[in-house]
């Protein structure tokens, strides 16, 4: 998904691995505590694991060309986007520990620094605005289901044409999906074929054209200068 996405930020991006490298969390704990928003838990199940995710992100953003996407759902429908605790709860777990982690690693590895706290808040503030945060609503799945054509061929293979005709319905109003309340609960597809709709023809144009969740993404990284010249570096030469 994040390749549609920054496919619609630059036309032209080169998402090929030699190009641009994803590169997947590994750890079992970490991987655990960012399903399901886990790293909002304060119990002590999670926290060694959020502790690590923070310094793992802090060590990519820190790299030359080190970017961070992180997902994860609104749990509101769109319309009451200004009402989900997540962002805030992201804000407050996520993103202030990292930025300290960021911080706490630059004077570790310059000491003389420590009392220069302008110029480390600086460099902080420069590598957090690589983190960028991929907040649908209510979840993925009101992006994935837009993917209507891929849907409606599973629902008639998979699950004898049962919930076609609520698909035909969304693609013809493509703003409806982010009103949806638990959109994987509402038709037969549930979360089974996440990777085939991200895979698999996804029309992120007409998407994007919808002005919901997914366009918020694309014109909030479209703002960005420096993603956009990153962008640039995977086609430009010379």
């Amino acid at each position: 998904m994040v390749k549609e996405i920054l496919k619609q930020v630059d036309e032209h991006v080169e998402t090929h691995e030699t190009k641009i490298v994803f590169e997947p969390l590994r750890s079992k704990d970490v991987l655990e505590v960012v399903q399901a928003n886990n790293w909002k838990s304060k119990g002590a199940r999670y926290h060694r694991s959020r502790t690590d995710l923070i310094t793992l992100i802090a060590i990519q953003l820190e790299l030359h060309n080190g970017w961070v996407f992180f997902h994860f759902d609104g749990d509101r429908p769109w319309a009451a986007r200004d009402s989900s605790e997540n962002r805030q709860k992201f804000k407050e777990l996520i993103w202030e520990p990292v930025r300290l982690k960021i911080q706490e690693r630059l004077v570790g590895r310059k000491p003389e620094l420590a009392t220069r706290t302008e110029e480390v808040k600086k460099y902080a503030d420069a590598r957090m605005a690589r983190l960028k945060t991929v907040v649908p609503f209510y979840s993925i799945e009101a992006w994935l289901f837009q993917n209507t054509r891929e849907a409606i061929r599973l629902c008639k293979e998979r699950y004898g044409g049962r919930d076609v005709e609520q698909f035909n319905a969304w693609a013809q109003d493509r703003t409806m999906l982010d009103e949806v309340l638990k959109p994987k609960e509402a038709v037969c597809l549930g979360a089974v074929h996440n990777l085939e709709l991200a895979s698999t023809g996804f029309p992120a144009r007409e998407v994007r054209a919808a002005g919901r969740s997914f366009t918020a993404i694309v014109e909030a990284l479209s703002q960005d200068s420096e993603l956009r010249e990153a962008l640039a570096r995977t086609y430009a030469y010379g």
